[in-house]
């Protein structure tokens, strides 16, 4: 039997998830880091649970930009926006500064959001990708198979092209739809 066509799958942002990831990447990074390679290396990282688990680590909304994928909400609040769920974020990191693009940890949010499988899955791309230029960083990302040009604008990048990308069969997708629907209805039911 044939796989369905599935809607867009969307996952929760986790505001302090997000946070701690981000700053398990500061940290190792002794405490600061050149944002555009912060923000492509928090990418990789949720891409690499995406892989592995059929779910990110941040449940960021991913889109295409002209320097390639991002994590929406993470690369607005690197821009000092976001103002509504900023307020865990800005206790613990910078904005990008403006003369020198680098974004530094400001304390420690702890870790306690995150299992030791996804820290592994940063401290990974951590080491790969921590002495990356803008440029190698850049070329790498459009080299993956959901990268789209798309010129000066933005769009968003469903996770089903990712997951496509990724070598995932259209069953394998349309699994991943049903485990998230399922973990967003309970979710719901306990209140998290």
């Amino acid at each position: 039997m044939p796989a369905k066509a599935i809607k867009m799958l969307k996952f929760s942002f986790n505001p302090k998830k997000s946070t701690q990831a981000a700053a398990v990447l500061l940290k190792l990074n002794k405490g600061d880091m050149e944002n555009y390679l912060f923000i492509k290396m928090l990418y990789l990282a949720d891409r690499a649970a995406l892989d592995k688990w059929g779910d990110p680590i941040t449940g960021d909304r991913t889109v295409s930009m002209p320097y390639g994928p991002v994590l929406s909400t993470i690369y607005n609040l690197t821009k000092g926006q976001c103002q509504t769920i900023r307020a865990f974020w800005e206790k613990f990191i910078t904005d990008a500064d403006q003369e020198t693009n680098r974004i530094s940890l400001k304390g420690d949010p702890g870790e306690d959001e995150l299992s030791r499988a996804e820290i592994k899955i940063l401290e990974s791309v951590h080491t790969k990708f921590k002495s990356y230029s803008w440029k190698q960083i850049h070329d790498f990302c459009a080299k993956l198979g959901e990268y789209e040009d798309v010129g000066k604008s933005s769009k968003p990048l469903p996770t089903e092209r990712i997951l496509k990308s990724l070598g995932k069969t259209p069953r394998e997708i349309v699994e991943t739809e049903q485990k998230i629907r399922e973990l967003q209805v309970a979710d719901l039911l306990l209140g998290c």
